[in-house]
C-alpha cells in the first residue's frame, strides 16, 4: 500500500510493504495516483516528500505482477507509468529520501522527483538489462537529462549497481548522508528551507522548467510500448501465484 499524512505543510507519502522491501504492485499504484493528486492541491502544502517504509526506499515492481501482454491501452505498466507522471507532474515541490536502495520502477520514482536525497550506502540499480526487459522511455529520458548521456548508458546497459555517494557525485541525488538519521536531518532541514519561500514562485518554476522539456512524440511512445511488448513477452521471469 501507499500511505498518505500530511505533517506540518508537508505531504508525505510512503510506499508500504516493508517484507517485500516496498515492491509496487498495480492497486496500490492505482489508488496511490488518485489520493496524490487529491491531497497534493491542497494550498497549505510545501513540499511532497516520498520515502519508503521500514529499512529500503524501493525494490521496484513487484516481479509477480509484471504483466506479459499490454494492457488494453497498450502500456506494458500503465499503473506505474501513470503514478509516476502524476508525481512529476505535480506544482509543489518534490523530495525523494532513498534509503536502503532504488531499483527499477524505485528507481524511477526518485527521477520523477525534484531533490533527491540518499545514504551514502544506498543502493542504485537500473536492472531491466539482466531481466531481459526494457525501462519506460520517459524514465530513460529523465536519467539522460540528470546524469548525462555516457552515464545514463552505462547504468541502462550494464543494470550495474552504484552506491549513494556516486549517485550524489554524478548529480542523481542532491546529497548523500552518512546514515539514516543524517538523511532524516537533512531532509529536515531542506523542508524547512521550502518552507521559507513562496509557494506562488515554487509553482511557476515548476511549470516553466517543464515547459522546456522535450515532449515525447506518440509515435514513438507507441514504438517503445512494443518493443517493450515484444521483450515482456519473452522474459523469463517468477510464476504468478
Amino acid at each position: 500500500m501507499i500511505r498518505f499524512a500530511v505533517v506540518d505543510r508537508v505531504l508525505v507519502v510512503t510506499l508500504e510493504r516493508p517484507l517485500k522491501r516496498n515492491a509496487l504492485i498495480p492497486d496500490a499504484l492505482i489508488t496511490g495516483r488518485h489520493q496524490l493528486l487529491r491531497q497534493a492541491v491542497r494550498e497549505d502544502l510545501v513540499a511532497v516528500v516520498l520515502r519508503g517504509a521500514g529499512s529500503f526506499f524501493c525494490a521496484g515492481y513487484d516481479l509477480e505482477s509484471i504483466p506479459s501482454v499490454p494492457g488494453g491501452d497498450g502500456r506494458m505498466v500503465g499503473p506505474l507509468d501513470d503514478f509516476v507522471a502524476a508525481l512529476a507532474g505535480l506544482d509543489v515541490p518534490t523530495v525523494a529520501v532513498v534509503q536502503g536502495g532504488a531499483y527499477g520502477a524505485g528507481f524511477e520514482l526518485a527521477l520523477a522527483c525534484d531533490l533527491r536525497l540518499t545514504t551514502e550506502t544506498a543502493r542504485w540499480c537500473m536492472p531491466p538489462a539482466r531481466l531481459g526487459l526494457l525501462y519506460s522511455l520517459e524514465g530513460m529520458c529523465r536519467l539522460q537529462r540528470a546524469i548525462g548521456e555516457q552515464r545514463a548508458r552505462y547504468l541502462l546497459m550494464t543494470a550495474a549497481v552504484i552506491h549513494g555517494e556516486q549517485a550524489a557525485r554524478w548529480g542523481l541525488a542532491l546529497e548523500a548522508l552518512p546514515d539514516v538519521n543524517a538523511l532524516q536531518a537533512r531532509c529536515d532541514a531542506l523542508l524547512d528551507q521550502l518552507r521559507s519561500v513562496h509557494r506562488a514562485s515554487l509553482e511557476g518554476t515548476k511549470r516553466l522548467l517543464r515547459s522546456v522539456e522535450p515532449a515525447l512524440e506518440p509515435a514513438l511512445l507507441a514504438e517503445s510500448e512494443a518493443l517493450r511488448a515484444e521483450l515482456f513477452a519473452a522474459a523469463a521471469l517468477p510464476p504468478k501465484r
